[in-house]
């Protein structure tokens, strides 16, 4: 455009609006959904126009905007401590200081207690020898705060693991005592010998950890079993047996510990775990409703808050998930099963898609008003100036309005003022119901909960506590007949309003169209939530009259399908999902994978060279690069110990520690090391302080160590399990603040190095800085895999799978066949949603990482990567409620009428949408700039005619929009179809913007643009 648009319409408002260049693209940012402020304020005002507050206040505030001021800049860069700093953190404090949070810190505590005391006991301590410590540090990784079945899971593969490493430690020391000669100390042979083993076993070990989650903590184990042995046998084959006795018999005390301490303790299981995140989920389904029907349409709007909420109900549906899956592991004693929770969450997920239309709605709204309000530079009340005998709103643009546009053409305001009327109050009847609903749910889950938690003392305890008269008292007597008789109330008042409506005028054409399609959708999600919280309310009520007493549950998974859990990995308190491969990724697809460089191997000679070749492969991949530098340090950092100048003081500053610490240390991106590395030098640092100030306190007695150490490990277990960043840090203060006091303690009684308390600490503090900081330099060089690029990996990868996630949906929709009709209820296509919404998490997370990573090339575009994260989970929402509003269209005419607009032969919609995809995709893989023209189709009808998305679609809203009866308000088949469009409509919109915001990244092709311009 040469200039901007300007509107001048029935109402005293002209809007002048310039775009940024940053956000549209080169083409006209022309797109059916875009209302201008205009036409919203025209829309809301009338409906508005009997709420006094309301109007006066929206009134007041665009009075706010004719005399803008220019904001001043602050004066100071960080703000001073003040009491509201001080009061919002003890506010944060006391809203993590739960009951259920203190029990997981009270049984964290007595077992890393229990495990310190057994280090006390002198005969244990001189029968075992000084690798009693270690039973503190298998506490630290086995928490007792988790599940039982989680927690026995953990503890055997760790055992297994620790098994497996001494075998192959006595292995290899068994060899090298063979090949060594009977009266010399250091071989070449024996070196060889044991770095080897050391080598290969560290390389399986850290390419294990990071590929197969539940030899995580077993890898730890391992590690410190074969550093221990490997390097301190070697200086004493004799007493090689005794070395391996030290080691392992902690490893089997520490576990034994927290097993101990979660049976005795407010034992918790699958259901333990389950229903708070189950009561999380639907209270946050109760809020994205009541702020929903709160704002939608009605109210002054709260920006953001919709989108808040929406992200907040998928956090706690993955938590959800996640909790379901451990459910379906293990033992549990309880009233619900895992089948009953297994049912529960199928409900919770079903009903999760009625609600994604509500959030859809409100989003959708929030992108207007904030295209409005970050578009608009001048805003004026033009008072008498405008026509008062103008019916129409008159447009005058630079150029021709685009077939898309079809503001202010067609209908009639009042028609939309008294749908709204009309729909406005029941769906607020039925919203307030079903929350009610969601609410009597949340208390029968919580009913379920209780008495399941209780010790087997409880009831041993002579000062138990009464039970309250509301204990057991539900919200509501019947809440599945209430339900019913609300949606029943709904249907009829709607009935009878519409029959109203409709004896004066048999059609109305509501104007503008794009909010009446907003209108029905929303009351259409809200119908569908109601009904499906009908099938939730049903069980729920069902479990809660008839499970009274508890009873065993037994897993329905084989052993061996949990054992083939890849994929999933827990970095310090972050759960990761990784991706597949490509190859694998098309595989699982059903597409076959090529190489333009060659042909598939058709005989015997050209498999194996291809087997090779695929080998070269796997050893450049990150995780084969990550095992390797996690081997090289290994062996760089034991080397001392094999060598005749160094074995001593290797031995004196246990040099092991620095070895093991470098292990743990790595991290798969360059964020992630960063942080590692800030917070573990930190917390080695404020354990050892920590300890230092115990010792002081006590003056070495056993009594005061023990009581000492409680205290302080309830501070530092509480900031641990609360602080997610802590993590990396808090671990290594929980290991070095015992282990400190426990080395001293044994130097008391001649057992381990004769050193004092300030000795202990400075040789622990230096030998695990030296193993974080050459932990760090290898994640640093060669080749560091920083967070920022993997980010940009995965987005590539996660907008090829939207577009493969579209396909199969419009695919449903064009192919005649009843296969298709029930696409979303397939395991290929839950699983494809399922993965995107894994990966965008995992997004989220090395994007928050990449803070941490210096900006040595330039600074990071982190706005333009969150903004982009926000579009492709608003499209991943798009595209799988579009395939659920298909199943009300099945065997329908407007089914037919949807796969005629989209037909392939007629439109090059589809083309479009998947070509931008594809090129989206790789232009992101590969740094590769986008071409000058248009990658998705124009509107304008000079360039494609009546094959362009935007007059097919535009045509079937004027028509959708215009000239409805009464028939059509009360077809549920109508409301699916005007769901369909709107969400259509707004792919699109969402897809302009994804083309944006990558062309802005990766830039456009500055020669073929120079052609195209000539």
């Amino acid at each position: 455009m040469d200039g901007p648009a300007k509107i001048h319409s029935h109402s005293a408002l002209t809007i002048t609006t310039n775009f940024d260049d940053d956000i549209i693209s080169e083409e006209h940012y022309d797109n059916e959904l875009t209302l201008t402020g205009d036409e919203l304020f025209r829309a809301v005002q009338k409906v508005t126009s009997e709420n006094k507050d309301y109007a006066k206040e929206f009134n007041k505030e665009y009075n706010k905007l004719e005399k803008p001021t220019n904001p001043q800049k602050p004066k100071r860069l960080l703000p001073r401590p003040t009491c509201s700093n001080i009061k919002k953190g003890y506010d944060y404090v006391m809203k993590k200081a739960t009951w259920p949070m203190a029990k997981r810190v009270i049984k964290a505590a007595v077992a890393y207690w229990f495990a310190y005391v057994i280090d006390l006991i002198v005969p244990v301590m001189k029968a075992i020898g000084s690798g009693t410590f270690l039973s503190i540090v298998m506490v630290c990784y086995f928490q007792p705060s988790r599940t039982f079945g989680s927690l026995c899971e953990s503890a055997a593969w760790g055992i297994v693991a620790a098994f497996m490493a001494t075998a192959w430690s006595l292995l290899g020391i068994t060899i090298s005592s063979t090949l060594r000669e009977p009266d010399q100390m250091f071989d070449i042979r024996a070196t060889i010998i044991h770095v080897f083993f050391l080598a290969i076993g560290t390389f399986t070990l850290s390419y294990d950890k990071i590929k197969w989650p539940p030899m995580r903590y077993g890898a730890i184990n391992a590690c410190i079993i074969m550093t221990f042995s490997l390097t301190q046998a070697y200086v004493h084959p004799d007493e090689k047996y005794h070395i391996i006795k030290s080691l392992l018999i902690p490893m089997l005390i520490g576990p034994a510990c927290s097993l101990l301490v979660n049976i005795l303790l407010w034992p918790e299981h699958a259901t333990t775990n389950y229903i708070p995140y189950l009561h999380e989920t639907l209270q946050s389904f109760i809020d994205l409703l009541d702020q929903e029907t709160h704002f939608f349409l009605r109210d002054t709007y709260n920006r953001n808050t919709i989108a808040k909420l929406h992200r907040t109900v998928q956090d706690n549906l993955a938590n959800l998930d996640m909790a379901k899956r451990e459910a379906q592991h293990e033992v549990s004693f309880s009233k619900i099963g895992p089948e009953d929770i297994l049912e529960i969450t199928r409900l919770v997920k079903s009903m999760h898609m009625t609600l994604g239309g509500l959030a859809l709605s409100g989003v959708i709204e929030e992108e207007l008003m904030k295209d409005g309000e970050e578009g608009t530079v001048e805003i004026r009340i033009n008072g008498d100036d405008a026509d008062p005998h103008a019916d129409q709103a008159s447009f005058s643009v630079n150029e021709p309005l685009s077939p898309t546009s079809t503001i202010g053409t067609i209908g009639n305001e009042e028609d939309l003022t008294s749908l709204l009327n009309i729909l406005r109050p029941i769906c607020t009847e039925l919203s307030e119901a079903c929350q009610l609903c969601l609410a009597d749910c949340i208390t029968r889950v919580d009913h379920l909960q209780h008495n399941c938690r209780e010790p087997w003392y409880y009831r041993l305890w002579p000062f138990k506590l009464k039970p309250r008269a509301d204990h057991n008292k539900n919200v509501l007597d019947d809440p599945f007949g209430y339900l019913q008789e609300a949606i029943a109330k709904f249907n009829e008042s709607r009935e009878e309003a519409l029959a109203r409506l409709f004896d004066v005028n048999h059609t109305i054409s509501p104007s503008p169209q794009r909010l009446f399609l907003l209108l029905i959708l929303f009351e259409n999600s809200l119908n569908e939530v109601a009904e499906s919280l009908g099938f939730l309310v049903g069980i729920v009520k069902v479990l809660s009259t008839t499970r009274q007493s508890k009873r065993f549950w037994f897993p329905s998974i084989p052993i061996l399908k949990r054992i083939r859990n890849f994929g999933e990995i827990d970095e310090d308190g972050w759960k990761i999902y990784e991706h597949k491969t490509r190859e694998e990724e098309d595989e699982e697809l059903g597409n076959e994978v090529f190489d333009p460089d060659v042909t598939p191997p058709s005989n015997s000679v050209q498999k194996l060279w291809y087997h090779l070749w695929l080998i070269r492969n796997w050893f450049d991949s990150k995780y084969a690069v990550f095992a390797f530098k996690n081997t090289l340090v290994v062996t760089c950092l034991c080397l001392p110990a094999f060598l005749p100048g160094s074995y001593e003081w290797f031995d004196i500053y246990r040099g092991q520690w620095a070895v093991v610490s470098a292990v743990l240390s790595f991290a798969p991106t360059t964020g992630g090391a960063v942080l590692q590395f800030l917070g573990r030098l930190l917390g080695v640092a404020m354990g050892a302080v920590m300890a230092l100030i115990a010792w002081n306190i006590t003056k070495g007695n056993v009594y005061g160590l023990a009581a000492v150490l409680f205290l302080f490990s309830l501070l530092l277990w509480f900031i641990y399990l609360n602080s997610k960043v802590w993590t990396v840090g808090g671990i290594i203060m929980l290991v070095n603040f015992p282990l400190v006091l426990a080395n001293a303690y044994q130097a008391s009684y001649d057992v381990g190095l004769p050193d004092d308390i300030y000795t202990i600490a400075a040789k622990r503090t230096t030998a695990v800085s030296i193993g974080i900081t050459a932990a760090f330099v290898m994640n640093m060089i060669p080749w560091p895999h920083t967070g920022r690029v993997e980010v940009r990996h995965r987005l590539s990868r996660t907008i090829s799978d939207i577009g493969v996630l579209y396909s199969m949906t419009v695919s449903s929709l064009i192919k005649e066949n009843k296969e298709s009709n029930n696409l979303i209820t397939t395991k290929a296509f839950r699983k494809l949603v399922t993965r995107i919404n894994r990966s965008i998490a995992i997004e989220r997370l090395l994007l928050s990482r990449t803070v941490y990573e210096p900006p040595l090339r330039g600074n990071y575009p982190m706005e333009k990567y969150a903004r982009m994260i926000n579009i492709v989970e608003h499209m991943v929402n798009l595209v799988s409620g579009m395939e659920y509003t298909l199943h009300g269209l099945n065997g329908t005419e407007w089914r037919e009428d949807l796969a005629d607009a989209l037909n392939p032969l007629k439109c090059h919609y589809i083309t479009h949408i998947l070509t931008a995809f594809h090129i989206l995709s790789t232009a992101l893989e590969n740094r590769i700039p986008l071409p000058p023209y248009n990658i998705i189709s124009s509107a304008s009808t000079s360039n494609h005619g009546q094959f362009s998305l935007g007059y097919r679609i535009s045509r079937r809203i004027k028509k959708t929009a215009s000239e409805i009866t009464m028939d059509d308000l009360e077809t549920p088949a109508y409301a699916c179809y005007c769901a369909y469009l709107i969400k259509t409509s707004h792919l699109t919109n969402e897809l302009i913007k994804l083309v944006s915001v990558v062309k802005s990244l990766v830039g456009v092709n500055r020669y073929v643009k120079e052609l195209v311009d000539f």
